[in-house]
């Protein structure tokens, strides 16, 4: 049956992408440690202390300007440079990273202490692997000359192993990474560490891709059946499951990768592709009616999803080598309607992308906040397609620039607020107005030119991304049309040899 080597080859091909969730699950573990920067270390000047409650209060912008200006006109005594790491730290709390990126780098250079230096460089480090720059970030690595307070030294080790794998330096990560699994390291933060616990996934993905198989199985083993208390451990104990899983899958060890599916929780981020592989193991044993069961729950998921798409079409694929045809085409029916729906998510978002709708809706969603995945979960729902761009909003690069965006937005109003300030001001003289008048529309008009040029940047991320699942919804409708048509043949040709 030809519409059966089709589909077989579209899922062995699925199960090789799944093969990989574990390296792309890297992200996850970045994105993680993307925390802003702190001083690591005990604030005591009662200004800084008062800087970091307004930021906490949800005030950056008052908070950074205000520590700002202490520190220019002298009145943070107990160590300044410390202020300086807190400044830094909350500029990139604020998604100024070039800002952030500059005091960094003004105090590595700086005469201060070496532990501040160090710390500095480390931070400056941080910046620059989230805007992509590897080589830059390991340079910043190189500076620090000693030793860091545990915290940071975990993440200094796990920092550069994770830009040393994206240049593909593997054995230099693994390296890095054995360091975070030195027990005198751990025991300063806790045998607990998220740090060291990051450390160990990437260490396994790192071995594997180095070729050292057995012992990134044994560290995903290790971490796929500890105890989890968090939902971030739990996250983690999934995804080392499912790393497993479809390792197994692709060697075709039909029992373990069951094994590994079913420890993966069916209520996590994960559930998805665990119902999906699971399906796949049943289907290669060739227990149809058992593949069902988790394709069936799959279906139901939502359909933007790639791991639920892949089941839409695996649902009528198991009916037809049950050869209950009817079934078969009327889930093939079922499947090409969701596409069509998917569709027209995906036309939506590009419209209201087009029309500055999305930007303005999350521009005024996230206010001056960062928008962190709690809010991306609650939002997106909320915004036409925006199911389709979670991925892309979830980015540092879209985040950072949507921040950008939307403090622009905020110092307009700003703007506009002082320039009626102006106007009911008395006592000005009528020269002094004119200037400070003029100094505002100056303004205005700067952040204007550069609002434009944020906002098409952002257009273009959005447009470049519902463009890539427009042709894989294209795709799988496309493929359903195909299969329907062969099932139809097929079974004409069967019931017709029945007669």
């Amino acid at each position: 049956m030809l519409f059966r080597m089709n589909r077989q080859n579209h899922m062995r091909r699925s199960a090789l992408k799944g093969m990989l969730t574990g390296v792309a699950c890297l992200l996850w573990g970045v994105q993680a440690m993307a925390a802003p920067p702190v001083a690591w270390e005990r604030i005591e000047d009662p200004l800084v202390r008062a800087a970091q409650f307004d930021l906490l209060m949800g005030e950056p912008f008052e908070a950074t300007i205000r520590l700002e200006a202490d520190l220019a006109q002298g009145r943070i005594k107990y160590r300044p440079a410390q202020a300086q790491l807190v400044l830094g730290g909350m500029y990139l709390a604020s998604g100024a990273h070039y800002k952030a990126a500059s005091i960094f780098e003004s105090l590595g250079n700086s005469g201060q202490p070496q532990r501040v230096q160090n710390l500095a460089w480390l931070n400056l480090a941080q910046v620059q692997y989230q805007r992509g720059q590897t080589d830059e970030a390991l340079a910043a690595l190189q500076r620090i000359s000693e030793d860091l307070p545990a915290q940071a030294q975990q993440e200094r080790l796990l920092l550069s192993a994770m830009a040393l794998m994206q240049q593909q330096r593997f054995d230099q990560a693994v390296a890095r990474l054995r360091q975070l699994e030195q027990k005198s390291l751990r025991r300063q933060l806790g045998e607990k560490s998220v740090w060291a616990t990051y450390g160990r996934f990437n260490l396994a993905v790192a071995l594997f891709r180095q070729g050292n198989e057995e012992e990134g199985l044994e560290l995903l083993e290790e971490l796929g059946s500890e105890k989890a208390n968090t939902e971030e451990s739990r996250a983690l104990r999934d995804k080392a499951n499912l790393m497993l899983a479809y390792h197994f899958l692709g060697k075709n060890e039909l029992d373990k990768a069951q094994q590994y599916f079913v420890k993966t929780r069916l209520q996590g981020p994960m559930s998805s592709r665990a119902l999906l592989g699971l399906g796949r193991v049943y289907s290669a044993k060739a227990l149809h009616k058992k593949s069902l069961v988790p394709w069936l729950r799959l279906s139901k998921m939502d359909a933007s999803d790639p791991a639920v798409q892949d089941g839409l079409l695996a649902v009528p694929f198991a009916f037809g080598q049950l050869e209950a045809f009817k079934q078969a085409l009327e889930h093939y029916q079922l499947a090409l309607e969701k596409f069509k729906m998917e569709m027209e998510q995906v036309r939506q978002a590009g419209e209201a992308v087009n029309s500055g709708v999305l930007l303005d809706r999350l521009a005024g969603a996230t206010g001056n906040q960062p928008a962190d995945q709690r809010w991306l979960a609650q939002e997106l729902p909320n915004i036409p397609g925006g199911r389709y761009l979670w991925q892309l909003f979830a980015t540092n690069e879209f985040q950072e620039t949507l921040q950008n965006y939307t403090r622009l937005r905020l110092s307009q109003r700003r703007l506009k607020q002082w320039s009626s300030q102006i106007d009911d001001a008395k006592g000005l003289a009528p020269t002094h107005r004119r200037t400070l008048e003029q100094k505002v529309v100056d303004l205005q008009n700067k952040l204007l030119s550069v609002q434009e040029r944020i906002q098409t940047h952002l257009k273009t991320l959005a447009q470049e991304t519902l463009k890539r699942y427009e042709q894989r919804l294209l795709g799988y409708a496309s493929e359903t049309r195909f299969s329907m048509a062969q099932t139809y043949d097929y079974a004409s040709k069967r019931w017709g040899s029945e007669q």
